[in-house]
């Protein structure tokens, strides 16, 4: 949370207390969280937070479900983050000047909407609810970050250029297996890297990819249901769960970006275009391919994080067939453009 939000919070607060601080909503979590002291305290104030803030009550009054929590009825709001001091930093977008990049480096947006909730974890040791939707720390935004879309970007390229062994053949554990897949893959290699405990045996090495943090600027707050598995389908205590959401506050979709670019290193192996051009036109593949397939964030598997791509962006250089920024936009652009830059010139 920043500065100038907890200066508001407290003239708010001061002004007529929690009432007064409902401008708000993470003030208002800020204030009930302070004023916990037991843990079995935390009830109440989570069912009083989500009435008033992350419910859109249906066919009954604010009051009356104040009054008997078990009258509410609803659906999840959307509930909107201070962007406004990450937009002034130049936090949101961070701006790369390929020019100034060796040859054959390129800088890539891909744009999206996101179709449902998207699920991170905090590690904020004590929060309103239990698992709190990943924020910065001093702003307050929620976003993902670019060591979690790089993991995803090798899952994705790991599914996309599959080993030719089972993955399971590969090592005891998902590090070893991680470590055997980019040793024995080339453009995996490059691209992300490879991280090694023992440099006497195997030399770490950088990976060519660089990818931005992805921020969001609304949260919601669902409640799962756990059900017990001996086939009564009888549901166990509920886990309230902080998301991103997939629509603003004003009812319209959520749309992001994902920034990244590519460092060729001039003059080191395997450095030339042919070798560039292939990598970059398999990883953005890869990309189209799984993300939508797959989701971002935790849980995609259930369904939570699912996108679905809207535009896609590439600036490159020392290109001959790339002088202009390539454009495409649509479901298919990401796929589009890992073609176009494999094809070169049409």
């Amino acid at each position: 949370m920043n500065f100038e939000l907890l200066a508001e919070e407290r003239v708010a607060i001061e002004s007529g207390g929690i009432a007064a601080a409902q401008w708000s909503w993470q003030a208002h979590a800020a204030h009930l969280r302070r004023g916990v002291v037991k843990p079995e305290d935390l009830t109440g104030r989570r069912n009083d937070f989500m009435v008033r803030h992350a419910m859109e009550l249906q066919g009954v009054e604010l009051r009356d479900v104040l009054d008997d929590p078990k009258k509410a009825r609803g659906s999840a709001r959307a509930l909107p983050c201070a962007t406004r001091e990450i937009d002034r930093a130049g936090l949101r977008v961070t701006p790369v000047d390929i020019s100034v990049l060796p040859p054959f480096s390129a800088a890539i947006t891909l744009r999206f909407r996101l179709l449902a909730p998207l699920l991170t974890r905090d590690d904020d040791p004590f929060y309103l609810f239990d698992n709190p939707v990943r924020k910065d720390h001093v702003y307050g935004v929620p976003f993902l970050a670019a060591a979690s879309l790089k993991g995803l970007a090798a899952d994705a390229f790991q599914r996309g250029f599959p080993h030719e062994l089972p993955w399971h053949d590969l090592g005891k554990g998902d590090q070893v297996r991680t470590m055997r897949y980019r040793q024995d893959t080339a453009a995996a290699k490059r691209l992300f890297g490879i991280a090694s405990d023992d440099p006497a045996e195997l030399a770490s090495e950088a990976g060519r990819l660089h990818f931005s943090p992805l921020w969001f600027s609304h949260v919601q707050y669902l409640v799962m249901n756990p059900t017990r598995t001996d086939g009564s389908g009888i549901g166990t205590q509920p886990i309230q769960f902080e998301a991103v959401a997939p629509v603003t506050d004003k009812g319209k979709p959520v749309q992001a970006e994902i920034n990244f670019f590519y460092f060729n290193p001039a003059g080191a192996k395997d450095s030339d275009e042919a070798t560039a051009r292939a990598d970059l036109a398999c990883f953005v593949g890869a990309l189209a391919a799984w993300w939508p397939a797959l989701g971002l964030g935790a849980k995609r598997l259930a369904g939570y994080g699912a996108i679905a791509p809207l535009a896609a962006t590439c600036r490159a250089t020392g290109y001959p067939d790339m002088p202009q920024a390539l454009e495409f936009s649509g479901a298919e652009s990401w796929r589009q453009l890992a073609e176009r830059i494999a094809k070169g010139k049409a």
